[in-house]
């Protein structure tokens, strides 16, 4: 397995996120041949790519998430691996053609989700309560038997930063929650009925999705007095709160740590799966992830662009 140390990469945006990134990676050994900032940089740098004049192992896109777009799509058709800041795009459509084109070209795309490695996500996922939920969603998709509701309720609250303005709020924080449904959620049991939107606005969101097995309430504010990040998983009478905000008392680089060693992981499998197909798209589950919660997420922008009712019924 080739050492991480050994990687060379490309830096496409280097504000706040991108230097972390950048940072972090360093850390691990990991060489920046190329750091590109603005729109011209980034064409010029992804020119020298292509024309073979640097030679990168990886990229990793922390643009704004306007140009995740374009970022994204040059690098599949390229197949240069690439990490990138979530949302993977603003568009329910653009996420559904990457899926396809992504899995086409088997071109590694990996999407930083940093709460999927949070480590109240992590333990939880150890519970007895975690895996009878998932069994229970299993039994429902497999035999279709009736089950008990399960209810999640995602709350990620904080006050306004200038950050992230280029997107509303469902493209810069609800999509964590929404990404950690799709994570706990097959989407097989995911059979979508019907979205309510109780508040609506640029800064904040509270959104109750009824996916007839599961029910998902998200409230999400970044102008808020509050900070607050948790998750409340309901269940037969039971119920969970998982604080999700916790570790950064601590170590609050933990999370972003564990996404770099994982997607380092699936580069390394990636890169050494010639003969093997199967581990080759072993990345391709948390893309795919990372692209339905997109199109789920979209609904809202949807909603909120053309003022449409309260309520879209599936039906």
């Amino acid at each position: 397995m080739q050492s991480s140390c050994s990687y060379k990469a490309i830096l496409i945006g280097n504000g706040t996120m991108g230097q972390r990134h950048k940072r972090l990676f360093e850390e691990d050994g990991v060489e920046f041949i190329g750091v590109a900032d603005t729109s011209a940089e980034a064409t010029a740098l992804f020119k020298q790519v292509k024309a073979g004049k640097i030679m990168p192992d990886f990229a990793v896109v922390a643009s704004p998430a306007v140009a995740h777009d374009e970022y994204v799509k040059k690098c599949i058709k390229m197949k240069l691996p690439v990490l990138v800041e979530k949302p993977v795009s603003i568009s329910g459509m653009d996420a559904l053609e990457y899926q396809k084109l992504a899995l086409k070209r088997n071109a590694l795309v990996f999407v930083g989700h940093s709460e999927r490695y949070n480590p109240a996500i992590e333990e939880f996922a150890k519970t007895d309560f975690c895996k009878e939920m998932q069994e229970c969603l299993k039994s429902w998709f497999l035999q279709k038997q009736d089950v008990f509701p399960i209810s999640f309720k995602f709350t990620r609250t904080h006050g306004f930063s200038p950050r992230n303005r280029d997107v509303s709020v469902e493209y810069d924080l609800m999509i964590h929650d929404m990404d950690l449904l799709c994570l706990f959620v097959d989407k097989n049991a995911m059979m979508y009925n019907s979205l309510q939107c109780e508040e609506l606005s640029d800064d904040r969101i509270h959104a109750v999705y009824d996916f007839r097995t599961v029910k998902a309430e998200f409230i999400a504010d970044r102008n808020c007095a509050s900070d607050s990040r948790s998750v409340e998983i309901s269940m037969n009478g039971r119920s969970v709160t998982l604080d999700l905000g916790a570790y950064r008392k601590g170590n609050p680089a933990y999370a972003l740590q564990k996404e770099h060693q994982a997607f380092l992981n699936c580069l390394n499998s990636y890169k050494n799966s010639v003969q093997d197909e199967d581990s080759a798209y072993d990345w391709y589950r948390g893309f795919y992830d990372a692209c339905y919660a997109v199109v789920l997420v979209s609904l809202i922008g949807e909603m909120f662009k053309k003022g449409r009712a309260n309520e879209i019924d599936a039906k």
